[in-house]
């Protein structure tokens, strides 16, 4: 037996089995995870399968530019800002400069290959382009696209006004909202009215070039 009182060492750790021992392990009570846990769980699994969906349908397909869609809309009055000048090689060889058709009526018409409102509006706008009158001219330029599927779009139409190619600057420049996207030029060189998205009848076409006369 020990000759020295019972006494206890400052600092010293309480044995584990002691009453006085604080807690070393916390216990999740079950309704805590059946309210708070698993409802974060399944709320973090829906946002995600939402995420997926939405980049499946909106986000840029592989070897796409990227580009968005109007797919429909009204005609804007615009208040006659200047039009931007631009050149733009043909698909059929050759230059469209805009300055040449100074003195004309200009419909140009934003397009892409990939995109189907611009696909819907196309017959159409054959249509309308071999109706109009000598002073008004309509020339389709094609945005956000890979030269090969322009082309095989227009020989699957079989378009027949002129088709120019947009490197960038010209949507830029316009401050395209999307395609399709059309805007109408006066005599002047101002723009007149736009429509950002397809056009559906030919009377749309007919009250926009009648705004720039």
């Amino acid at each position: 037996m020990s000759n020295f009182p019972d006494a206890t060492v400052p600092g010293a750790h309480a044995p584990l089995g002691s009453d006085d021992a604080p807690a070393l392990q916390h216990t999740f009570k079950p309704s805590v995870i059946r309210t708070r846990v698993i409802p974060a769980l399944a709320l973090l699994m829906v946002v995600g399968l939402i995420s997926l969906l939405a980049y499946s349908l909106f986000g840029p397909k592989a070897g796409r530019p990227q580009g968005r869609i109007n797919a429909s809309g009204a005609i804007v009055t615009e208040s006659g800002r200047p039009a931007p000048e631009f050149e733009a090689p043909l698909f059929s060889g050759g230059t469209f400069r805009l300055a040449d058709y100074r003195g004309k009526i200009v419909v140009v018409n934003f397009w892409a290959s990939w995109c189907p409102p611009c696909r819907q509006e196309t017959p159409l706008l054959q249509t309308a382009a071999a109706q109009l009158d000598s002073d008004v001219v309509m020339v389709g330029v094609d945005v956000w696209d890979t030269d090969r599927d322009a082309r095989d779009f227009i020989t699957e139409f079989g378009v027949k006004y002129p088709q120019a190619r947009d490197s960038g600057s010209i949507a830029v420049d316009y401050g395209l909202t999307g395609v399709p996207e059309t805007f109408v030029i006066d005599a002047g060189g101002k723009i007149v009215a736009r429509l950002p998205g397809p056009v559906t009848t030919i009377q749309q076409l007919d009250d926009m070039i009648a705004a720039a006369r």
